[in-house]
């Protein structure tokens, strides 16, 4: 499967969890799935990687994994949770994101954003 495969069934499995989310290519062969500020999930077709919103035992970033978008979306859902209660409002920036008409509602395009 290419990485826009894997990232559009991530956000379609994400929805059946009620997550948000938004899926937009990072050059040719990465595609990211935007949950919620500091909840981005990266794939390259064969695995789904994201920094869990809680530091590892050590205090550091906790970088973690799933190979399939079900099991991967229902670990993100947990962790949006987290976020949610965490950081409430969006990102100041979520009014410069706009669907992008040429490429569905799953995809967005970045409008603005910080200089």
């Amino acid at each position: 499967m290419t990485a826009l495969q894997v990232g559009e069934q991530l956000a379609a499995e994400l929805a059946r969890h009620n997550v948000p989310s938004y899926v937009y290519p990072l050059g040719e062969r990465w595609v990211a799935v935007s949950v919620w500020r500091g909840l981005i999930a990266r794939t390259n077709g064969g695995i789904i990687w994201w920094t869990a919103p809680h530091p590892s035992r050590r205090g550091h970033a906790l970088v973690t994994y799933g190979l399939a978008p079900s099991s991967a979306a229902k670990r993100i859902s947990g962790h949006y949770l987290l976020v949610r209660a965490r950081d409430p409002e969006p990102s100041v920036y979520l009014d410069d994101l706009r669907p992008s008409e040429s490429r569905g509602p799953r995809h967005a395009r970045m409008i603005g954003g910080p200089a």
